[in-house]
């Protein structure tokens, strides 16, 4: 009689675990950018404005009619006094001179899609970062993740619903990213892509689950008790 408990705690468990992964209800995740079509540009303190160019034609990227534009704006003046954004070998750098403390823009824009069928956040890889760079995330020009800080490499998660106008992931055509810091900041991201956040466990605000959640817990809560008695019997 005791095989049959963990028996069918394991059929409870892969049943549970089934439904579970089953109502994320996403496709595959989306590649926004891998960051291997090469482009450069770099921009000097004493040049008045900004420094930008387009790639069109974007490769390492899932999304369709794709064009990358970079941005950069040193400040300060003198030798030291610039700002330089590379993509290359799977890497977007950003890099600015010791004088420097400038403002970087990537934009892209693509035929619509929705995001949402592929996630719902968006995930920027942070291969290494200073202190205090801040990132501003836009959704089709009006939809803002407001300034976040980066202080740390990882994975840096926004969901959708964090963002001033989530609606627009449904039907999206351009996204950007605005970093700014201190002077001489310097930065190294790797892959941007859709994903899929799951609620916090640490949240102190409770996550509604869906009914069949509940009712695969009940499943599971009965198979191990009727496993139980069985075992005592």
């Amino acid at each position: 009689m005791q095989a049959k408990y963990p028996q069918n705690a394991f059929s409870a468990i892969v049943l549970f675990s089934a439904v579970l992964f089953s109502n994320l209800g996403y496709a595959d995740t989306l590649m926004i950018d891998g960051f291997t079509h090469d482009q450069s540009i770099t921009d000097l303190g004493s040049s008045l404005g900004s420094t930008g160019n387009t790639v069109n034609s974007l490769t390492g990227t899932d999304l369709i009619n794709a064009s990358r534009t970079f941005s950069a704006h040193a400040t300060g003046s003198g030798l030291f006094a610039w700002e330089k954004i590379t993509s290359e070998d799977g890497v977007l750098r950003i890099a600015n001179g010791s004088r420097s403390a400038g403002d970087a823009s990537i934009g892209w824009t693509f035929d619509p899609i929705d995001f949402t069928r592929y996630g719902n956040a968006i995930l920027l890889e942070v291969k290494s970062i200073d202190l205090d760079v801040k990132v501003e995330m836009i959704a089709n020009g009006i939809s803002s993740s407001g300034l976040k800080t980066y202080n740390t490499a990882g994975d840096f998660l926004i969901n959708f619903s964090d963002f001033s106008n989530s609606g627009v992931f449904s039907k999206i055509n351009s996204f950007s990213m605005n970093f700014s810091g201190p002077r001489a900041w310097d930065g190294q991201f790797r892959l941007l892509t859709t994903t899929n956040q799951l609620p916090s466990l640490n949240t102190s605000t409770p996550v509604p689950l869906p009914p069949a959640f509940v009712m695969m817990g009940s499943v599971l809560l009965g198979y191990l008790g009727v496993s139980r008695r069985r075992v005592r019997s």
